[in-house]
C-alpha cells in the first residue's frame, strides 16, 4: 500500500497531535470535576470509549492521504463516436436573407447540436477555399463555444467554397485520429459550391447530415470595412450579386453518398434532435480496446475500521443510556397505558374502517362520533363533531348530536364554545316534551361544569395557601432569633390575606369576562409572525451571474483575433493567385 498524497503527512501529524491532547486535557478536567463534586469516579468503560475515538479519528485522519494498491494494467472498451462539424465561411455566408445572417444562423445551429450531442466526440472544421481545424476530436463545450464565437463575426468578402474537398479532407480526419474511416460529418452551408466537383467516394462508415442555411429567394452579400460600417454590396460586372439556396445540389450530393440526409434550417427551428436521432439510426458504434494503467482505491480498508471505532466508541460511552432505555420499555407503564386506552367494539371498528374508505355519509359519521363519545374516546369524537356539524344548527340533524357536541366541548373545558352550542341549540327547539327533556339535561351539564371548575378553583387555592404556609415555616424556622407575633398582629395579618384573596378572586374575574367579550384572533398573529419569519429568511431568488476573470476574457478576445486573421490572410493569398473571371463567394 502507498498513499497517494504523502506531502500532506506532516499537516495531518500535527492536526492529529494537537487533536489528541486536547481531547485528554478536556476529559481530564471534566472527571476531576465530576470526582470533585459529585465523588464518582471514572469507569473503565469511559477509557475505553476515548481510546477507541482516538483510535478511529486518527484513522479518518490518514485516510486523507488517499491511500492506493499497486499499480495494475487493465484493458477497457472506450466508445468511439466522434462528429465533424464543417461550417462554411464564404462570402455567400454574409446574406441577411437568414437573420442576422447566414454564418451567425450556422453557429447558432453548431453551438446548439454541441450541446445536444452528450457522448460525442466533437471537432469544428471552417473551410472556404480551403479549410482550417479550429477544435480537435474534443468534449469540451466550453472551447467548443469559445472557438465558435471568433469566426461568428468573420467578415470574408472575397472567399468562395470548395464543399466537396472539405468532406473528403473530413475522410481522411477520421483515418489519420482512428485508423478505421467512422463517424459523422455535419456540414452547414448554403449549397453555393464554386469549385470544380470531385467524385466523393464517403465509405459505409462516415454518416453525413447536410444543414442548408439561407433561402430560395436570396440576399445580397454586404461588404464592411474593418470597424463594421457598411459601404456597398458585393458586385459582378456592375450589378448586385444575389446569392440563394441551392436545394438541388443538397439532393444530388444526398443521391451520391450511402448514408445521408438533409435539412433546410430557414426558420427559428433548429434540427439539432433530428440530425441526432439520423446519426443514432445510420451509425454502426464501434469499442476500441485501450490499454489503462490504474491504482486501486484503498481508502475503503481504512474508512470503515475507522468508523466502526467510532460507533464503539459511541456504545461504550453510552452504555447505561441504552440500558435505561430498555428498562423503561420493559416496564410496566406501558400495559397501564394500553389498560386505559378506549375499548371499541366490533361495529365501531367497521365503522371506522368504513369512514377511512369515504363510505359514511353525514348522519353516519355523526352516529360514529356519538359511539366513540361513549367509548371513551373523546378527542376523536370531538373532531368528527366539528368536521360535521355547521355554526347554524341544521334542523335535518337530529338535536341530540348538537347536544353531545356541547357536552364534549365541556368536558375539554371549553366552556364558552360549550355554551354557545346549547344556547344555539336551545333557541332551535320548540316546546315539546322531547325538547323539553333536551332541555333539562342541558341544565344538568351546565350546572356540573361549573361545580367542576369551582372545584378545580377551590383545589388551586388550596394549593396556593398550604405553599404559603410552608414558606412561613421555612422562614420562621431560619429566624430562630425572632420574637413570636402578637395576637393583634396575626388578626391583621389574615385580615390583610382574606383581601388579598378577594382581590386576586376580583382580577381573574375580570380578566376572564374581558377574554369572553375580546375575540382571539391568535391564527392571525401566528400567520402574521410565519410570514415575518419567512420574509427575514428568504434568499434571492435570482442569484448574480458569475463574473469571468478579465485575463480570461483577454485570452478569449486574442484567440479569436487570431483565427479571424489566419483565415483571411489564407483566403488573400489563394485570391492573388487565381483569375479574375473565377467565381469568389
Amino acid at each position: 500500500m502507498n498513499f497517494n498524497q504523502l506531502n500532506y503527512w506532516p499537516g495531518l501529524l500535527v492536526i492529529l497531535v494537537v487533536f489528541v491532547v486536547l481531547v485528554l486535557l478536556l476529559e481530564k478536567r471534566f472527571f476531576s470535576f465530576i470526582k470533585t463534586y459529585w465523588f464518582y469516579n471514572r469507569s473503565w468503560l469511559s477509557y475505553v470509549s476515548s481510546f477507541l475515538f482516538i483510535l478511529g479519528m486518527t484513522g479518518l485522519i490518514f485516510s486523507l492521504l488517499d491511500p492506493r494498491g499497486p499499480e495494475e494494467r487493465i484493458k477497457a472498451e472506450v466508445p468511439n463516436d466522434r462528429t465533424i462539424i464543417l461550417i462554411d465561411t464564404s462570402a455567400s455566408m454574409l446574406a441577411e436573407d437568414v437573420k442576422p445572417s447566414r454564418l451567425q444562423k450556422a453557429v447558432l445551429i453548431a453551438k446548439h447540436f454541441a450541446r445536444k450531442a452528450a457522448g460525442h466526440q466533437l471537432s469544428i472544421v471552417v473551410f472556404a477555399e480551403i479549410q482550417k481545424k479550429i477544435v480537435p476530436f474534443t468534449n469540451d463545450i466550453d472551447l467548443i463555444d469559445a472557438r465558435l464565437d471568433s469566426i461568428k463575426n468573420l467578415r470574408n468578402q472575397y472567399g468562395s467554397s470548395a464543399l466537396t474537398h472539405a468532406i473528403q479532407e473530413s475522410i481522411q480526419y477520421f483515418r489519420e485520429t482512428g485508423g478505421d474511416a467512422q463517424g459523422n460529418i455535419l456540414v452547414l452551408t448554403d449549397g453555393e459550391e464554386t469549385s470544380e466537383s470531385i467524385n466523393l467516394k464517403v465509405p459505409p462508415g462516415i454518416h453525413v447530415g447536410f444543414v442548408g442555411v439561407g433561402t430560395e429567394q436570396g440576399g445580397r452579400i454586404p461588404l464592411d470595412d474593418g470597424r463594421g460600417f457598411r459601404f456597398g454590396y458585393k458586385k459582378e460586372r456592375g450589378r448586385d450579386i444575389t446569392t440563394k439556396l441551392d436545394e438541388k445540389f443538397f439532393k444530388q450530393l444526398v443521391s451520391d453518398i450511402p448514408s445521408a440526409k438533409y435539412w433546410i434550417a430557414n426558420t427559428y427551428s433548429l434540427p439539432s434532435e433530428e440530425i441526432l436521432s439520423f446519426f443514432q439510426a445510420e451509425k454502426v458504434k464501434s469499442n476500441n480496446q485501450q490499454d489503462m494503467v490504474i491504482k486501486p482505491v484503498l481508502m475503503e480498508w481504512i474508512v470503515v475500521p475507522s468508523v466502526f471505532l467510532l460507533i464503539l466508541s459511541y456504545l461504550f460511552k453510552t452504555i447505561r443510556v441504552f440500558s435505561l432505555g430498555l428498562l423503561l420499555i420493559i416496564a410496566p407503564g406501558y400495559s397501564q397505558e394500553e389498560s386505559e386506552a378506549p375499548k371499541l367494539t366490533p361495529e365501531v371498528v367497521e365503522q371506522l374502517e368504513q369512514l377511512q374508505q369515504g363510505k359514511l355519509n353525514k348522519l353516519e359519521k355523526l352516529k360514529l362520533a356519538d359511539d366513540l363519545h361513549r367509548a371513551g374516546a373523546k378527542p376523536e369524537a370531538l373532531e368528527l363533531y366539528q368536521e360535521n356539524l355547521n355554526p347554524k344548527v341544521d334542523k335535518d340533524i337530529p338535536a341530540e348530536a348538537y347536544l353531545n357536541y356541547g357536552t364534549a366541548l365541556l368536558e375539554k373545558g371549553d366552556i364558552s364554545s360549550g355554551l354557545g352550542v346549547y344556547q344555539k341549540l336551545n333557541e332551535s327547539m320548540d316546546n315539546g316534551q322531547h325538547s323539553q327533556k333536551i332541555r333539562e339535561i342541558m341544565d344538568r351539564n351546565v350546572v356540573s361544569a361549573f361545580q367542576q371548575q369551582e372545584q378545580k378553583k377551590k383545589e388551586e387555592e388550596q394549593k396556593k395557601e398550604q405553599d404559603k404556609k410552608d414558606q412561613k415555616k421555612k422562614e420562621s424556622g431560619s429566624q430562630g432569633q425572632s420574637q413570636p407575633q402578637s395576637g393583634d398582629q396575626n388578626k391583621d395579618q389574615k385580615k390583610s390575606d382574606g383581601q388579598n384573596k378577594e382581590d386576586e378572586e376580583k382580577e381573574s374575574g375580570d380578566k376572564k369576562d374581558k377574554e369572553k367579550d375580546e375575540p382571539k384572533d391568535d391564527s392571525e398573529d401566528q400567520d402574521e409572525k410565519k410570514k415575518d419569519e419567512a420574509g427575514q429568511g428568504e434568499e434571492p431568488k435570482h442569484m448574480p451571474p458569475k463574473k469571468i476573470p478579465a485575463k480570461l476574457k483577454q485570452l478569449m478576445s486574442d484567440d479569436r483575433q487570431l483565427q479571424m486573421k489566419m483565415i483571411e490572410n489564407g483566403t488573400k493569398d489563394l485570391n492573388k493567385r487565381k483569375s479574375r473571371k473565377s467565381k469568389d463567394w
